[in-house]
């Protein structure tokens, strides 16, 4: 890891900047750009994708940069379990000394990555996930990625980004291919924004940099994850890597006038799950009602949902302030079904009194999953 850390530092004369060359804009006077991309960034990089632990790193824009652009090759052993995945990685996010990548660990988010994989889910004809609980096969059909019809190209992007005036670096990614290009972009912020306002944030950053149209080629769950990886460049064949950049400045957006989150895309299989849950709500059906606890309904406004995830094994991380409420991060019932398996904190639970507890993951997959599935999985069908 520290020859890592020394080959993207190596080229850098200056060293870091005075972080008090800039400050993130309040007034949201100047909406982008308060300031030239100097100032002190703090990230993190991983030597693959199975290492919990980075190291952290701060420097200027100009110096990630240049460290951006070298070539790195697979770690030693194939760690990640693929070449890909064995490749060194950056975070946008810095986390305190001595903690595990995570998102109720992460400080803050100082640099905003693009990931145009230009691909979507398609359910495969006739093979669906089983249900945990029976065996049987649930209504989540197993996916696999395809191309979509238009692209989103590098140019594009660029094109955007130097109309936004921000500036960028981007590179084509380890499984690009000449009739599928995959490309990877680096934003410098003005300043860091907290985790909890990270989703908001990126959305707002897609429509202040032009680039609302771009969604389609976008992993929206890799700019949603304020602690997501990506991959540094390399290649099977590094003389295909392609380079983009853009000169400007650091991105800036006030952080109190953040919109809220727009609906998530749904894939046509998920929203007739959707549409028929609601066409036998209508019809009078209840799923909650069948459940019974000493033969008395279930009181669902007083369920914990963490002890229930905990009971079954699924990590839970500690409970933090929300609103009248309380949120926490948590592992997903289903993580074998998320993109390469990844068992991480995608889940968030949400519970305040007088209400519902609330269920979400934010794996593209299962974003249509709530509180019903999981008390299914845990409890089964009555």
């Amino acid at each position: 890891m520290g020859d890592l850390l020394a080959q993207l530092t190596a080229s850098s004369a200056n060293g870091p900047a005075d972080p008090r060359q800039c400050s993130p804009s309040q007034t949201g006077e100047d909406e982008i750009g308060a300031c030239y991309p100097t100032a002190l960034l703090r990230v993190s990089f991983f030597a693959h994708a199975r290492d919990p632990r980075g190291r952290a790193w701060e420097g200027s824009w100009d110096s990630l940069k240049r460290g951006l652009a070298r070539t790195f090759q697979p770690a030693a052993g194939n760690p990640g379990g693929d070449p890909k995945r064995s490749m060194p990685a950056i975070c946008g996010a810095f986390f305190p000394p001595g903690v595990n990548r995570g998102r109720d660990t992460a400080l803050g988010v100082s640099i905003l990555l693009l990931d145009f994989d230009n691909e979507r889910p398609e359910p495969i004809p006739g093979e669906f996930y089983p249900d945990p609980r029976t065996g049987e096969p649930s209504s989540r059909p197993k996916t696999r990625k395809v191309r979509i019809d238009a692209p989103v190209s590098p140019g594009e992007v660029q094109a955007a980004l130097q109309t936004a005036g921000v500036a960028s670096y981007g590179w084509t990614t380890w499984s690009a291919r000449p009739d599928h290009v995959k490309h990877r972009w680096v934003t410098p912020l003005s300043g860091p924004v907290p985790v909890d306002l990270w989703e908001r944030f990126t959305e707002a950053a897609l429509e202040r940099l032009g680039l609302a149209g771009c969604r389609r080629g976008l992993d929206l769950g890799v700019i949603h994850n304020p602690v997501a990886l990506a991959f540094l460049t390399g290649s099977p064949t590094p003389e295909t890597i392609l380079r983009f950049g853009t000169d400007g400045r650091a991105l800036t957006i006030d952080l109190r006038a953040l919109p809220p989150m727009p609906a998530p895309d749904l894939e046509p299989w998920q929203a007739a799950t959707l549409a028929e849950r609601k066409a036998a709500r209508t019809a009078g059906e209840r799923w909650f009602q069948p459940y019974r606890v000493g033969g008395r309904p279930v009181d669902f406004q007083s369920l914990d949902l963490a002890s229930i995830l905990e009971a079954r094994g699924v990590k839970v991380g500690a409970p933090r302030a929300f609103k009248d409420g309380t949120k926490r991060r948590a592992h997903c019932p289903w993580a074998g079904e998320h993109s390469r398996g990844v068992d991480d904190d995608s889940v968030v639970l949400i519970q305040t009194p007088g209400s519902w507890p609330s269920f979400k993951c934010s794996h593209s997959g299962h974003i249509h999953l709530g509180l019903q599935d999981l008390i299914e999985w845990a409890w089964g069908r009555p």
